[in-house]
């Protein structure tokens, strides 16, 4: 697992840099209710702001990376993943990820994509945890979150796009990180 040039390739995927041809694709997911599934609410992101943040560099930086995923066997896309630095979080990032096929759910890609995403952020920068928000309903994220070590730090009110959600902020700490199994005996 790690980084070639744009490219961060796991087991059964590939997660790219977002380049301004994609962008037609992350837009139309970013307005669809199918593809952002019942937990979260549609960011209806701007053509020409993703284009304008795309080519200034802004989603390809030390503090944030916003990517693609695809699946490694066909090329098809399925999905996106994003990770920040947010400010004032001293020495945190935090992660985002969604699996727009909804046929593609379910198939522990979400697992596969956090998992890794985790591995690089650890082994490549100076990170005391990273966080993740998820609604209150979504269990199974949850356990999945459970599984790759992290911790219920709080449940809380939030605003998702304007509608307001219950939910949960896990963390796993770098020492969490470097003591979880899941992460010291894999075969990649």
């Amino acid at each position: 697992m790690s980084f070639f040039g744009n490219k961060l390739f796991t087991s059964r995927l590939v997660l790219v840099r977002i380049e301004e041809s994609d962008l037609p694709v992350v837009v139309g997911w970013s307005r669809s209710e199918t593809a952002c599934g019942a937990f979260l609410t549609p960011e209806n992101y701007n053509l020409e702001q993703m284009r304008s943040q795309v080519s200034s560099g802004a989603l390809w930086s030390d503090q944030e990376k916003m990517l693609l995923v695809q699946l490694k066997e066909d090329g098809r896309l399925i999905g996106t993943a994003h990770y920040w630095q947010p400010t004032g979080g001293q020495n945190t990032v935090t992660m985002a990820l969604k699996v727009a096929l909804p046929e593609e759910r379910g198939k522990g890609y979400g697992t596969e994509i956090q998992k890794f995403l985790i591995m690089h952020i650890f082994d490549r920068f100076p990170v005391g945890a990273i966080e993740m928000y998820t609604d209150i309903n979504n269990t199974a994220q949850q356990r999945c979150l459970k599984k790759l070590g992290f911790e219920l730090i709080e449940s809380l009110a939030y605003d998702d796009q304007q509608e307001k959600r219950t939910g949960h902020l896990f963390r796993l700490t770098s020492e969490q990180y470097h003591s979880h199994s899941i992460y010291q005996y894999h075969y990649e």
